[in-house]
Order: C-alpha cells, then sequence, then structure tokens
C-alpha cells in the first residue's frame, strides 16, 4: 500500500465533491490539519444530520467510524470524515433509501463476526452490501487467514473444481499465510478472504431458525468507488496508477462473476456451512439452497442496484 497513493485519491474525491471550497475540509486535530478528511464544521454538521438510528448503527458496528481515534502516532480525525471512507460512501449514497440500515453484524460460526456495510429487508428478498473505496488499492496478493478456515477453503477448492483455490506459503499453529488464485490466476486486489467471511455469516444467518425466513432469496450488492469521474483531479504522480488498480479489481470480480462463478461459491459456502452447523449440533431451518445474486456496481448505479428487485 502506498499511503501518499491514497491520499491522492482521497483529496481528488475531496476536489469533486467540495470544487475547491477550502471551508469544507481540513480536520485540525492536536495542531495538525488533515486535508485529505472533512472539516471539523463539515463533519459536525454531517453528524448532526444524520438520522439517530443510523448514527447508533456506526457507533455500534465496532469500526468506530465517528469517534476521533488514539493510536501510537497520535490523536487522529474519524475514519467517516475521510474523503476516501467506505462508510462515508455507503452513508452518503444509501442514507435516503427507505428501510436501508448500515453495519449489520453476523457470526460466522466458524470464528468471529461478518461485519456487512449495509442492508435492506423487503417482502421478497434480503440484500447486503459490501461497500469499497480506497480498500482495493490494498493489495491481497498475500493474506494471513486463521487456521480455522483453511477447511471452510478446502471445501470450496472441492466444490468448484479447483477453480478457487487458496494455497498456503507458510503455516504456524494459529494461521496460515497465502494467496488466493482463480483458474490459475493470482487474486491480487479482491478481497475474496472477506467476501467468503460474509457468505459464511449470510448462511448462517439463512439457516438458523430463530430468524423469520418468508424469503429465500439474496442480492449481494458490491459497491466500489469508481474513479474514473476523478481522472483530471488525481494528482498526476498516482493518476495512471489508481486507474489501472481499479480497472484489475474489476476484472477479477467480473472473471469469477462469468459462468455464475460468484452463485457457485455462496452455494459451496452455503453447503459448508449447513454441514458445519450441523456437526455442531445447532438447529437448522430447512434444507432450501436460497436464490443468489450477486451485482458489482459504483456510485453511478448503485441505488437502481439497491432498489431493483
Amino acid at each position: 500500500m502506498d499511503s501518499k497513493m491514497l491520499k491522492a485519491l482521497d483529496c481528488a474525491i475531496r476536489d469533486y465533491e467540495t470544487k475547491g471550497d477550502i471551508a469544507q475540509y481540513g480536520y485540525k486535530i492536536e495542531n495538525k490539519i488533515y486535508e485529505n478528511y472533512m472539516s471539523n464544521k463539515t463533519w459536525k454538521s454531517l453528524k448532526e444530520d444524520m438520522r439517530k438510528n443510523y448514527r447508533d448503527e456506526f457507533e455500534k458496528g465496532g469500526g468506530k467510524e465517528l469517534e476521533e481515534r488514539k493510536t501510537r502516532y497520535g490523536l487522529y480525525p474519524p475514519k467517516m470524515a475521510c474523503y476516501g471512507s467506505s462508510s462515508r460512501l455507503i452513508y452518503l449514497y444509501s442514507k435516503n433509501i427507505e428501510a436501508f440500515s448500515f453495519e449489520r453484524k453476523l457470526p460466522t460460526i466458524v470464528g468471529g463476526y461478518a461485519n456487512l456495510d449495509g442492508y435492506k429487508h423487503n417482502e421478497s428478498l434480503d440484500v447486503y452490501v459490501e461497500a469499497k473505496c480506497r480498500e482495493i488499492y490494498y493489495s491481497h496478493s498475500s493474506i494471513n487467514v486463521s487456521n480455522k478456515y483453511i477447511n471452510v477453503y478446502d471445501f470450496i477448492r472441492d466444490k468448484m473444481e479447483m477453480n478457487l483455490v487458496f494455497e498456503c506459503d507458510h503455516q504456524n499453529e494459529k494461521d496460515c499465510c497465502g494467496l488466493f488464485k482463480y483458474k490459475g490466476e493470482k487474486i491480487k486486489h479482491f478481497d475474496v478472504k472477506q467476501l467468503i467471511c460474509h457468505f459464511l455469516g449470510i448462511s448462517a444467518h439463512m439457516l438458523n431458525p430463530k430468524f423469520n425466513h418468508n424469503n429465500t432469496k439474496i442480492k449481494f450488492v458490491y459497491f466500489i468507488y469508481n474513479p474514473k469521474e476523478l481522472e483530471n483531479l488525481i494528482d498526476e504522480k498516482y493518476r495512471d496508477k489508481i486507474l489501472e488498480t481499479y480497472k484489475k479489481t474489476i476484472d477479477e470480480i467480473k472473471i469469477i462473476i462469468t459462468n455464475k462463478g460468484m452463485e457457485l461459491l455462496f452455494n459451496a459456502v452455503y453447503e459448508f456451512q449447513k454441514q458445519n452447523m450441523s456437526n455442531q449440533h445447532l438447529p437448522l431451518a430447512h434444507d432450501i439452497v436460497p436464490s443468489f445474486e450477486f451485482i458489482l456496481t459504483d456510485q453511478n448505479e448503485y441505488k437502481n442496484a439497491i432498489e431493483k428487485v
């Protein structure tokens, strides 16, 4: 990850939104100004305008998106105040969508929780949202995973006929370092580890008889900020790299989408979860595999993707 490249993206988003109005940006804290963050006044206004239920959801989400943060380097502005924040992105584009909620937390049963950025329920389906802005510019070509998840990855590998494989390079008692490959190609930007975690959480929720499952349709919306509209605003030192990384990320996802790869992945995770919960003697709601749809979208088509049933 190049922190200067991320800041260049933040500042380009800032300039696009504020049209150069310096009063809207530059968060000041401990005599330092963060130019890629909203100004204190603008941030305060955003928080005051936020519905109480939305504010509560972000505060309970665990990411501390709304608070100033203490780090070993000092005090930092709230995460959501950053122009490149994915929580800010999904909030701005979802706050006026009826019956929408933020920060949905679901147990994976395997270990830990799946933290979904957004959720919407209606009579015919459940819509889950994962939002990305800066995150795709971090590399996922070498990742650490808990050994608890190796059985999940092996199950997926077999069910998907070796198309999606996790290759472990180094392993110890607790975790493993490796990478994902799809049809032999390394996945460098798309966060497959997180996606599988999300699918585990959604599957466990669907299989839990405590919840009302009148519907068996799931739509998973993967919302990535498209930097194309920033092309003339991005620092020329980082412009090509940002646009190239975005394109590569989209290409990686589309390769898996082809031939219903995402549906096959979800079905494999769902089947694993059903066996896993049964082995742990947890009650199961039903044996019906829900209808699943994966939608890749950006800020220009996001609202249509959410609201279209």
